[in-house]
């Protein structure tokens, strides 16, 4: 094999990672995205604002899947949301 043709080869190989790993954080873009969406809408809190937080059951779950997502929850969990090899 030339050179040329291995700078093709290992450019196509590169090119071929990038969307792999890409295909995978896609789902983690998407959350982050929506969140940050979320906040600005939002805004900052106020001073006023000093009575704990309490989440309810969904967005209890959201985070758990969101750190999940970022921690790598075990595969084998079927509240990990993660598909059964």
């Amino acid at each position: 094999m030339d050179v040329s043709a291995y700078f093709v080869n290992a450019a196509t190989r590169q090119m071929a990672e990038t969307e792999a790993i890409e295909d995978k954080f896609r789902e983690v873009d998407a959350l982050i995205d929506s969140v940050e969406e979320e906040g600005r809408l939002l805004g900052p809190p106020s001073d006023d604002e000093t009575e704990p937080v309490t989440l309810t059951e969904e967005e209890r779950r959201h985070v758990e899947r969101v750190v999940g997502l970022v921690l790598g929850a075990a595969d084998d969990d079927p509240s990990s949301g993660g598909a059964a090899a």
